[in-house]
């Protein structure tokens, strides 16, 4: 599904209103441009501003496979607080077992990371991070899923 297939209604209703269309990064929703600062949208690349430049990117994301925002439940959440500072990325291997390292943001064929440093399984552990995948093409930085919005548990 297209972006512009998901959101087809509040998009509708935008131009209705004659509105231009944002997209908010906190949110990921289209929104009234009139009313969301330029830095608070997915479309805005620092600099001046453009309106060609917007335009072309509404384009774009209205014409991109619609994502899922990501989140995380409160478990996995919790349990990123226990691995400390030293181990920094996260992976999903072919054989569907996390792993946690500390240098490389590089994914080889398998899964494994060369000069990775510091190594843990995640395999025996209660924890799920769904949107860690195999198919992934690089590593999840600890940070980033230190900053998904947190939810009960996963649907």
């Amino acid at each position: 599904m297209k972006n512009k297939e998901k959101y087809a209604k509040e998009i509708v209703e935008l131009a209705c209103n004659e509105s231009d269309i944002a997209v908010s990064k906190a949110t990921g929703n289209p929104i009234d441009c009139n009313i969301i600062k330029c830095d608070c949208c997915v479309f805005h690349k620092g600099g001046t501003y453009n309106d060609d430049t917007c335009r072309g990117a509404l384009r774009k994301w209205a014409e991109s496979e619609y994502n899922e925002k990501s989140v995380i439940n409160k478990r996995d959440r919790a349990f990123l607080e226990y691995l400390g500072e030293e181990l920094k990325y996260i992976v999903r291997s072919k054989s569907d077992t996390l792993i946690a390292y500390q240098n490389s943001d590089e994914k080889c064929e398998d899964g494994c990371v060369i000069d990775s440093g510091a190594i843990k399984s995640l395999q025996k552990l209660n924890i799920d991070f769904p949107m860690v995948k195999w198919e992934d093409d690089k590593p999840w930085l600890i940070e980033d899923l230190k900053k998904l919005e947190v939810v009960d548990s996963y649907e």
